[in-house]
């Protein structure tokens, strides 16, 4: 070992046993080392005195000191220097890695090196990826100079063609938040070179919080984006970077032994840092415990309380440590699989199978019933959601092409801001016997958005909800029959429709879906409501002539799956003038995600009421009723109260999440990805001659087949879809946290299972293949399951 690397102190012990031995996992993935060989220097070489002479074996022995008992592999990075001979570096190191199979080098590259050798011995050698460095640079301005500078384009193109990964330290005065960086990487993980893997070194070059803190938030948008951790000690970009990203994104990384093998750390001096080595600067400690620790234990250290703060699962961290390096790099640790799940979602399909002994139906919500997708493959259970990724209870990675949680989610599950919202408010308390300032707060906000409104109350969910939009409703009128057009949710007043006498009893089969008895239903509220088709008023004008002086209200979605037909809401608007009903516009499916404040505000007509849940907390119960004044205080004649409603989280969550989407396009998102995906499916049936229906706006999408054995079609479409990874069924509502990489690896993953249910249909043998799989066609309907 170089006798400039300082021995292992009798401190450096004490803080592994105290405080990081139970932290630290059995296994880890050094991804950010370095080996180096003086003999490789020429003449030509720049002073290298801080390069101490470290091979496979020195770094190996390290690493059995600083976590002892723990498996650890690496991935090598060339040490840059100018000047050394770049080919017997790379060979060297490279031959060192052969001797561990589960470590991986990245190639050493400078702006001189070509093309074709590089892919010769990315082919033949074994490199998986490039590690460019700034010292390179052809402006000869190390500290100021641009990404494609010291990685050129042709090296670009050769990495993006080969799909490399690139291990990045950024150049320039602020790193990951200079406008440069920020306005490359943009263009070269989106359209540019969408292929290369990105790896952002000691956390996107932040050493000190603000580059990451300002620039993290772009950073978590853009698609093949991660990060190391390596020589990163302070734990301001840390918690931010563990707060604010997705943890399957972060390497683990030491820098090595040079980097931070020395006891002392690196401080942060405002924007600026230096490495501070308290042997080299003698530093003497009179009035404490004056017993430095190693860099690499005040990284850990830190890394142990960001963790904390960013209150990550034991999972995040073991992914931290090993499994995003193993799944990523195809490491396999002690011959084990890369990842810790069971392929059959055993323990998940167990926890269901107890679920239905114990809970009436399995699930509190129809929508969320595995029977509704694929019975006995679909997972019922989540144990994590963070942007569209959902890991199951037996740790499979899945990701969620649905509908964001049954459309409560639209700017992807965990969103950092309002997650960040919600915990400051619950460690402040969440209730309270005194009420919620929030909610004063929320009201202002809405009624802001909403100029019509004048007063707003609050739920907690969309079904109750619109019980109280319809209970004001009756008590502003003083009548009892309402009118409705779409779905309003599971209470007795809307289930109603069901008890009708007329011909056809399922009157909620073209607004909900068949099947819905109305047991329970008191039989006295038949003919208190009034189905009428989307787009065709005539029938509200036959429901107003015959009913039109007991009618209360008009409760109907601006909008489900088209746009209204020129004069229809304008009609309805009318209608409701002329025989004195309120309208009340239900936007808990459509609110927010195609227009800033709701649908209607697209479309120009407004209600006397409006209501809104799902997205408008962000996963986060809440929901809220706004309205005219002349409508709303009758709230204050009828009883409409409820301990929950007052609780802080959901309208601390809405403020949070109605915020963000005042700063962001939504609508032109939802847009764009809904619009991926539809033309994605209306190709794949066209490419493979698959019967493919697909209707619905782009922010809410639907996918179905025009076949008498529709619903098996699409069952068995959901089953082959899980075994590459993907929930998918018949509904795809896309959320902030989609984007444009994972509409294209769905459709890939798409081709061949569209392929085979074109081949199921010639053969006829859909059922066989869906039995075959373990699985049986899917509900339409509401069904017992017992």
């Amino acid at each position: 070992m170089s006798p400039s690397v300082p021995d292992f102190q009798p401190c450096d012990q004490q803080i592994w046993d105290e405080e990081l031995q139970e932290f630290v996992p059995q296994r880890v993935f050094d991804a950010h080392i370095h080996l180096f060989n003086r003999s490789h220097l020429t003449e030509n070489a720049s002073p290298t005195s801080a390069w101490s002479n470290a091979d496979l074996a020195t770094i190996q022995g390290w690493a059995s000191r600083l976590y002892p008992g723990r498996e650890v592999h690496f991935l090598v990075l060339g040490t840059p220097v100018v000047g050394m001979d770049l080919a017997a570096h790379n060979n060297w190191a490279l031959a060192q890695v052969w001797q561990d199979p589960q470590s991986r080098m990245n190639r050493l590259v400078t702006p001189d090196c070509r093309p074709q050798d590089i892919e010769r011995d990315m082919r033949e050698l074994g490199f998986i990826g490039l590690k460019p460095y700034r010292l390179f640079s052809t402006t000869g301005e190390i500290a100021q100079c641009r990404i494609h500078e010291f990685l050129p384009h042709a090296q670009l193109e050769l990495a993006n063609e080969l799909g490399l990964w690139v291990t990045l330290h950024l150049s320039r005065f602020h790193g990951c938040a200079d406008e440069f960086n920020l306005a490359d990487l943009q263009e070269f993980t989106g359209t540019r070179y969408p292929r290369i893997k990105w790896i952002l070194a000691h956390c996107a070059r932040s050493f000190t919080y603000w580059p990451i803190r300002q620039a993290v938030d772009q950073l978590r948008e853009m698609p093949n984006i991660w990060y190391d951790v390596s020589a990163v000690t302070d734990i301001r970009p840390l918690i931010t970077l563990f707060s604010r990203e997705n943890p399957q994104r972060i390497f683990y990384g030491s820098d090595g032994v040079d980097a931070t093998y020395f006891h002392g750390q690196y401080a942060a001096l405002g924007r600026a840092w230096q490495a501070v080595d308290a042997t080299r600067l003698n530093l003497q400690f009179p009035h404490c415990d004056g017993r430095p620790i190693l860099a690499i234990y005040e990284q850990l250290l830190s890394m142990k309380q960001a963790v904390e703060i960013a209150q990550w699962s034991r999972d995040d961290v073991e992914n931290m440590f090993w499994r995003n390096a193993a799944a990523a790099f195809n490491i396999q640790f002690g011959g084990e699989a890369s990842t810790p799940q069971s392929a059959d979602g055993a323990q998940t399909q167990a926890m269901y199978v107890r679920a239905k002994r114990r809970i009436p139906g399995g699930t509190q919500l129809l929508s969320k019933r595995p029977e509704m997708f694929a019975p006995g493959l679909w997972p019922a259970y989540y144990r994590e959601a963070r942007g569209c990724e959902v890991v199951d209870l037996d740790g499979r990675r899945l990701t969620d092409m649905t509908t964001s949680g049954i459309g409560s989610c639209l700017l992807g599950y965990a969103d950092p801001d309002v997650t960040l919202a919600v915990q400051q408010r619950i460690s402040r308390g969440s209730m309270c016997s005194l009420n919620s300032a929030e909610e004063v707060e929320l009201a202002d906000l809405l009624v802001e958005l909403h100029p019509w409104a004048d007063q707003a109350r609050f739920a907690r969910c969309g079904g109750e909800a619109m019980a109280i939009a319809v209970r004001i409703a009756r008590a502003a009128t003083r009548r009892d029959t309402v009118a409705i057009c779409g779905y309003h949710g599971w209470s007795d007043w809307y289930l109603a429709a069901n008890l009708s006498t007329e011909a056809s009893p399922d009157q909620l089969q073209g607004h909900l879906l068949p099947g819905l008895e109305p047991a329970g239903v008191p039989r006295g509220l038949a003919g208190t409501v009034l189905p009428f088709t989307y787009n065709r008023l005539e029938e509200l004008e036959r429901h107003i002539r015959r009913r039109g002086s007991d009618l209360a209200a008009v409760v109907m979605e601006p909008t489900r799956s088209s746009d209204p037909d020129p004069g229809f809401l304008e009609g309805v608007r009318d209608l409701c003038n002329r025989c004195g009903a309120l309208l009340v516009f239900d936007e808990v499916s459509s609110g927010w995600r195609m227009h800033l404040g709701g649908i209607h505000m697209k479309y120009g007509v407004h209600p006397d009421i409006a209501v809104f849940a799902k997205a408008i907390g962000n996963g986060h119960p809440m929901a809220a009723i706004i309205g005219r004044r002349g409508c709303m205080d009758a709230a204050q004649t009828s009883f409409i109260s409820s301990t929950y409603w007052t609780e802080a989280v959901g309208p601390t969550a809405a403020l949070a999440t109605v915020r963000k989407l005042q700063q962001i396009g939504i609508a032109d998102h939802t847009n764009h990805i809904g619009g991926q995906m539809r033309a994605g499916w209306m190709a794949a049936g066209q490419r493979y001659g698959l019967p493919v229906k697909v209707w619905g706006h782009s922010a809410l999408l639907h996918l179905g087949f025009d076949h008498e054995q529709a619903a098996a079609l699409g069952t068995l479409f959901t089953a082959r879809m899980l075994d590459h990874g993907f929930l998918a069924g018949g509904g795809f509502y896309p959320s902030l946290a989609h984007h444009d990489s994972h509409v294209a690896a769905y459709l890939a993953a798409a081709q061949p299972v569209f392929a085979e249910l074109a081949d199921a249909i010639h053969a006829g043998d859909v059922l066989q293949r869906l039995n075959d799989a373990g699985s049986s066609v899917r509900h339409t309907g509401f069904a017992r399951l017992t």
